[in-house]
């Protein structure tokens, strides 16, 4: 099983997709987030996806919610 990190920004209204450091995508969604990022990486569903969402230099666990 293979774990993987994204990072995620919010930005001008959209969601900007890393991974690896590499902007794969803007997304207007937060569930469209681990959705792209699965297809990106043809992620098994027994793959562990982790999305830390980054703004402002700050690193933040807890889901966003509204942000």
């Amino acid at each position: 099983m293979a774990t993987y990190e994204v990072q995620a920004v919010r930005e001008r209204g959209a969601w900007q997709v890393f991974i690896d450091g590499l902007l794969v995508t803007e997304v207007t969604r937060w569930p469209s987030v681990g959705f792209v990022a699965r297809e990106f990486l043809a992620m098994d569903r027994g793959d562990d996806l982790k999305i830390r969402v980054v703004g402002r230099n700050q690193y933040i666990d807890d889901d966003p919610g509204e942000a």
